[in-house]
């Protein structure tokens, strides 16, 4: 068996790192170097706090030593046939299954993710995905950025991949599955970089997630399935609390079942269009905020310091957290050398998110600074003055302050902005820094009347405390850009031990959209336990 071993350092300046890996294993081993046969790196990070030993990599390895030959070949070969999309064991023509089709809704991680399982097992399924494909999304979103045109139905949020199609890529998860490195590999196998499954905080890059897209669409419809674009799916077709298919947008039905629903975070529309149906739906909580962007010269002065040119180095990211009260202000998806991003799906509301391409070589980092809210704060002026949308009054809460935002922009989809030394000083700002990564561009004013008073008033006591974990973050360079609603959806929909929502047979709730994932990667995993749950029960 292959030893295993984590916490070992090599200088970033060590010039053959390879070799100065081999030597620290052997000598933690304490065995000579010769008698390594093969080093395995599971996690690679960078250690820059160490100020008198300097700057090192921190590796976690595996590694096999002279008599463990046979045990090794062992472990290459398995690991060659997961270089490769799974291939599954039966002859497409002969092996699809006759009868309804099991529906996907949603070409995300997750939704994408199920129609792999689903072709895995030799299940042809149907996926519809109410955005375009990826070439004619390209169109729409660069229409959007560059002249404020948004297609409600293909856009940043709406398309082939999802939301996760215009971000970092982050794959970095706190959630601890076995399927974690699964959905690694499987990228890796549709031309993600192999470095992601070393990385101790691993993404792709916007610019790499294109190709890989395309990759699992072409797998998939190689395997008999059938994916259809520009599909919006309107409500359930059900029969005897069973459901039969659904019915898109225009009036047409699909037939089949069961339906993964995994519709992502921002179907606003098809939630209230389920809570009329009967399914389940409970409030949940989420974050709200605004994207906070800083010249990533600063990021990286202040983390890396000397070694911040060095090759092999990275832009900086940071995580930043501090409590007020019992209310918590943190940093969420920080996108170095990034963009922020426009993200609205309906007419007359805005709201921003950020991205990064795979170098993360632009000159800006932004991460959003937010705030948990909880369903009794839905509220707008008083507590309880939503309460007449029930379950679906975070909806109508997000709705408001996106709209503030909107108008605050100038009704053009150019969005408010103000100076974090402003903000802490209580002015407006009248003056913004003269570059931004914000397409279509930014109008300077406050955050007041476009975030919960709360919010703000968190956001103002807290920068202070979070420029003294982060010395310079305070500063007339950095801005807030308004608002960041979308960080998860501020409903769940209830579902039962096997998956399926309680009362709706062959209904399975998945992903971020149903309320229990939060990134590519959870997403994915939430997307493969659904279909097989939905295998077990109904294809077995």
């Amino acid at each position: 068996m292959p030893e295993f071993m984590h916490g070992l350092r090599v200088r970033l300046d060590s010039t053959q790192q390879d070799k100065a890996l081999w030597k620290a294993v052997a000598l933690q081993l304490r065995v000579p170097p010769y008698d390594l046969i093969h080093v395995e790196i599971r996690k690679k990070s960078l250690d820059a706090r160490r100020k008198k030993q300097g700057p090192s990599w921190v590796f976690s390895v595996d590694a096999w030593v002279k008599g463990e030959e046979a045990e090794l070949k062992v472990f290459l070969e398995g690991k060659k046939e997961r270089g490769l999309p799974e291939t599954p064991t039966f002859r497409i023509e002969k092996g699809m299954r006759k009868g309804p089709k099991p529906i996907v809704v949603g070409m995300g991680p997750a939704g994408l993710f199920a129609a792999l399982a689903f072709a895995d097992s030799g299940i042809p399924c149907t996926v519809l995905e109410r955005g375009a494909p990826l070439a004619e999304r390209h169109h729409h979103v660069r229409d959007f950025r560059r002249l404020g045109q948004l297609n409600p139905e293909s856009n940043l949020c709406f398309g082939e991949g999802g939301a996760g199609t215009y971000s970092d890529g982050k794959l970095y998860t706190r959630k601890k599955h076995a399927m974690v490195h699964a959905v690694y590999e499987r990228l890796v196998a549709f031309g993600a970089t192999p470095s992601i499954l070393t990385d101790a905080h691993p993404h792709i890059g916007t610019n790499r997630l294109y190709a890989i897209l395309e990759g699992m669409r072409e797998y998939l419809k190689e395997r008999g399935v059938e994916i259809r674009f520009n599909a919006c799916v309107e409500e359930l077709i059900l029969r005897d609390s069973t459901v039969e298919g659904v019915r898109l947008r225009g009036g047409q039905e699909v037939l089949g079942g069961p339906v993964i629903m995994a519709s992502g975070h921002s179907a606003r529309n098809l939630y209230e269009t389920l809570y009329h149906q009967g399914v389940p739906l409970e409030p949940k909580s989420f974050a709200i905020g605004a994207r906070c962007e800083h010249p990533q010269s600063l990021i990286d002065e202040q983390q890396l310091g000397p070694i911040r040119n060095m090759e092999g180095v990275e832009p900086a990211e940071y995580f930043l957290a501090c409590q007020l009260g019992k209310r918590g202000l943190y940093s969420f998806c920080m996108c170095p050398g990034g963009f922020i991003i426009p993200t609205p799906t309906e007419p007359g509301h805005l709201n921003v998110n950020g991205m990064s391409n795979s170098n993360r070589g632009g000159d800006f980092a932004n991460a959003a600074l937010v705030v948990t809210v909880e369903p009794g704060d839905f509220y707008i002026e008083r507590p309880g003055d939503l309460e007449s949308h029930g379950v679906l009054a975070g909806l109508a809460f997000q709705r408001h302050w996106e709209k503030q935002a909107y108008l605050a922009g100038g009704s053009t989809y150019c969005a408010p902005a103000q100076r974090l030394t402003d903000l802490v000083e209580g002015r407006p700002s009248s003056t913004l820094p003269e570059r931004t990564s914000y397409r279509p561009g930014l109008v300077a004013g406050t955050m007041d009347g476009i975030l919960p008073p709360s919010i703000v008033k968190i956001l103002q006591d807290g920068l202070p405390m979070l420029n003294r974990k982060l010395p310079g973050y305070l500063m007339e360079e950095g801005v807030l850009v308004g608002v960041e609603t979308t960080t998860s959806t501020p409903v769940r929909m209830t579902r039962q031990e096997d998956r399926q929502s309680p009362g709706v047979s062959g209904l399975y709730p998945t992903g971020e959209g149903a309320g229990y994932s939060g990134g590519i990667v959870s997403s994915a995993i939430e997307g493969v336990l659904s279909a097989h749950a939905a295998i077990e029960r109904y294809f077995s």
